[in-house]
């Protein structure tokens, strides 16, 4: 079949095409479980945060009663401590003395008591911030909602790649997560750019770390060893050094678009920029490099999958483990899949089901749903005040008709 007139892998319920390849119900399940954990968590939290004002307020006034009695035991004493009895004088004196003793003795116990009990909120705060960690964790090892950018980064070591995805998702988390890399796989070990793109040079008329002459001179990059990689949509970025991890060599950008362009930067024996300007590169040497790019892209297409960790994430620039309103985050999840999810509903046919259609080839198709009770289940183990949350989803509706 004509790959232009290939049907899409995805359709509704009523057959019209799905804008997206994935698997929107698995990620809607996704969405609604991670919101439920994270609205979980903004209860615990709001709970160790409001028995935390309580506890202050509480030793507030405990700590006014004891000035109070203090100033009271003082008043009484005074005509005493004037007495011209220096005997009545002087037990008046220890009386209001005692009486200070005890009272800062308490004080300490209080603040002490007060202290383990604020501890403890404070414990059960980063407890919460945590399960919202591993709730989002969770969801982004398994889904991305459209539309998510992904930048990979591949670091060499001694005898292997690093690798991480950074994720920007459309409601406001930027993440960071580690990949797995089978050894088995085309980046599972120490590449030179030859072992991925034989023929790879370049043409320059500046001095490098080849040659101090200001002379034109085409230099081969296939033995140099691609010493760290970025990849995002549009633009790839290698940094291509002597050793894996060492030694000079150069930065190669190549950016896609109407019009492609590539340039070259000689890096010195720490992997820095050797003080001169990039060299733009054309012609035979653009081809190069973009035939050098492809090749990356296209072998490390399919790691970003391969997730093993979030290692670090932030909503609206803080980190999410500082963050006391996880219910932000479940907010804009729940918007971010929302309208998809009414359409799905919508063009299911069946009420109470949320449904698509797969294509499996042969002219045949296979049937994906989940059901809104499905949903609606897990909704309902939040208290009642933290369940408007999820409304946009309609789980409680059958689909609507069509104007």
């Amino acid at each position: 079949m004509d790959p232009l007139h290939e049907p899409p892998l995805l359709v509704y319920g009523d057959s019209s095409p799905f804008p997206y390849e994935l698997d929107f119900l698995a990620l809607t399940r996704g969405v609604v479980t991670c919101g439920v954990a994270l609205l979980h968590a903004q209860r615990a939290i709001d709970a160790a945060l409001e028995k935390t004002s309580q506890l202050d307020e509480t030793t507030r006034r405990e700590r006014a009663r004891f000035d109070a009695m203090v100033d009271t035991v003082k008043l009484s004493m005074t005509a005493f401590m004037s007495s011209s009895s220096n005997r009545v004088a002087e037990v008046a004196v220890r009386i209001l003395e005692t009486t200070r003793g005890m009272i800062e003795g308490e004080r300490v116990l209080l603040g002490e008591r007060a202290g383990e009990q604020r501890s403890g909120a404070e414990t059960a705060v980063d407890e919460a911030r945590a399960s919202a960690f591993r709730a989002l964790e969770t969801l982004l090892l398994n889904h991305d909602v459209p539309p998510t950018g992904i930048a990979l980064r591949l670091l060499a070591g001694e005898e292997s790649y690093g690798a991480q995805a950074a994720l920007k998702t459309p409601f406001g988390v930027d993440a960071v997560v580690a990949l797995a890399i089978p050894s088995t796989h085309e980046w599972g070990k120490l590449r030179r750019v030859g072992q991925l793109c034989t023929g790879v040079d370049a043409r320059l008329s500046a001095p490098s770390w080849l040659s101090r002459k200001e002379s034109v001179q085409d230099v081969r990059l296939d033995r140099l060893f691609l010493s760290e990689v970025l990849v995002g949509a549009y633009r790839t970025v290698l940094s291509l050094r002597r050793t894996p991890t060492a030694g000079p060599g150069y930065r190669l950008e190549v950016v896609d678009g109407d019009e492609p362009r590539a340039t070259l930067l000689a890096l010195n024996d720490h992997g820095q920029p050797g003080g001169g300007e990039p060299i733009e590169l054309g012609g035979l040497c653009l081809a190069n490099a973009q035939r050098l790019a492809s090749r990356v892209f296209d072998t490390s297409a399919e790691l970003p999958a391969l997730r093993e960790a979030m290692t670090a994430a932030t909503l609206d620039g803080q980190p999410l483990r500082e963050h006391d309103e996880p219910r932000v985050l479940c907010t804009r999840l729940i918007a971010a899949i929302s309208r998809e999810v009414q359409e799905i509903s919508r063009r299911s046919g069946a009420a109470g089901e949320l449904v698509l259609r797969k294509n499996i080839g042969q002219g045949r198709r296979e049937e994906i749903y989940i059901t809104k009770a499905e949903l609606l289940e897990r909704v309902l183990t939040l208290p009642p005040g933290l369940r408007p949350a999820f409304d946009p989803l309609h789980l409680t509706q059958g689909p609507r008709s069509p104007r």
